[in-house]
């Protein structure tokens, strides 16, 4: 089969197309023929080496994989080939303290797709059967390659980490990205009133197509100012942030009494100074978010099945251009996702 490795880390790093053996499932795996993998800054991350866990090279990236069982291995059952399914992508063993509880996410013995093992920047992928789900009739393979990941994280954000009720503020942060063009739907799916933000006219145009009532120029020196100005310098419920950095200190400036930072990211940068003091006075929460439980992935390919929710494509592009594909993620030329198609 062909695959896309990433040979040596770097910024850009070595990326090569190469002929490798067809995998072959053994006990409670399944291969998957992939039809889509959709692209994500997970993936620039792994490309960089700028991962807080061993990257050994080479590796196959690519997270986001919807696609059709090829074959299974003993002891698999309620699987068979021809099987269109979508696979999550932090592998999770089941049987730990938080699988138990449905914390998949959270998996003591977990492992990142495309990261710690094979990804599906490639014509097949080896998973474990476990990280199967069924793929509705009514979603084809490039929306769940484009929702699979980052929907289902902005669906674990708002309906998990967090709670929106009917009429609250949400704030989502780069609403052109995958999260972001996702928890924008959501958000107004719950009944928020959502406002969202974009450096550029076009980003923001972007947010405001897809339900935002309000966009603000997040690269304006003032613009926690402005959210607070439009919800009558209340501040917003819930802020959805997946940037980290300074942002993350704007966002909460942003937020209202009672508030919720979920933050999913760290894009900006990892560490940042808090003032505890306006946290702790105005009871306001700051929310870890990571990857996503069965749960939000039943519920974003329900909701994706229901039209709900739409995944929000930029281009397909085949699997010989994947090198193209990092390169425009990195140069923030994208509105949505990338899709790969092998």
């Amino acid at each position: 089969m062909r695959a896309i490795q990433i040979i040596e880390h770097g910024n850009p790093g070595r990326l090569e197309l190469r002929n490798l053996p067809d995998p072959a499932p053994g006990p409670d795996e399944v291969v998957v023929r992939v039809r889509g993998c959709g692209l994500n800054r997970l993936d620039l991350w792994h490309e960089q080496g700028d991962l807080p866990i061993p990257l050994p090279t080479p590796r196959t990236p690519g997270g986001e994989v919807a696609g059709e069982v090829e074959s299974v291995g003993s002891g698999v059952g309620g699987w068979k080939p021809g099987d269109r399914v979508a696979i999550q992508s932090n592998l999770f063993c089941g049987e730990c303290e938080f699988c138990q509880q449905g914390e998949e996410s959270i998996c003591v013995n977990g492992r990142i797709l495309g990261v710690q093992v094979d990804g599906g920047f490639a014509e097949k992928v080896l998973v474990p059967v476990l990280s199967l789900v069924r793929l509705p009739a009514e979603v084809d393979f490039i929306a769940s390659a484009a929702l699979t990941l980052a929907g289902s994280t902005a669906m674990h954000m708002l309906t998990s980490r967090t709670t929106v009720k009917p009429g609250d503020w949400v704030l989502v942060m780069g609403g052109n990205s995958g999260v972001g063009s996702a928890a924008i739907q959501i958000a107004k799916g719950l009944g928020a009133r959502v406002i969202s933000t974009g450096s550029t006219e076009e980003k923001r145009k972007f947010a405001a197509e897809l339900g935002a009532d309000h966009v603000v120029d997040h690269a304006a020196k003032y613009w926690a100012r402005d959210v607070r100005q439009l919800t009558g310098r209340r501040g917003v419920d819930v802020v959805v942030e997946h940037i980290g950095g300074e942002v993350i200190l704007q966002a909460l400036q942003c937020l209202a009494r009672n508030g919720t930072v979920v933050t999913c990211g760290a894009t900006a940068g990892k560490q940042v100074p808090i003032d505890l003091w306006p946290l702790f006075v105005k009871q306001q929460r700051i929310v870890g978010s990571y990857g996503r439980n069965r749960a939000a992935m039943d519920r974003t390919l329900k909701w994706a099945a229901e039209g709900r929710l739409r995944a929000v494509v930029d281009r397909v592009m085949p699997l010989g251009q994947t090198r193209e594909a990092f390169d425009l993620l990195r140069a923030r030329k994208v509105a949505g996702k990338i899709v790969i198609a092998p």
